[in-house]
């Protein structure tokens, strides 16, 4: 459950511009930390890069495609 909820942070980070600006506005990781499990998002930094990286893998394959077109 933890990665699936680091996944959907990842998501939630690139579609809605008015949360990444709430969580980049922490000066400090354990207010971000109360912030994301408020809202549901409980995981761990080896969770959350595991998702990142499959954040990076579908922007790679996109770009990918819009170089071939």
């Amino acid at each position: 459950m933890a990665f699936e909820d680091a996944q959907r942070f990842v998501a939630k980070m690139k579609e809605d511009l008015d949360f990444r600006a709430q969580v980049q506005s922490f000066a400090d990781s354990a207010p971000m930390q109360a912030c994301l499990e408020n809202n549901g998002y409980s995981f761990d930094l080896r969770e959350l890069v595991h998702a990142m990286a499959g954040c990076m893998e579908e922007l790679d394959q996109m770009m990918h495609k819009m170089s071939e077109s």
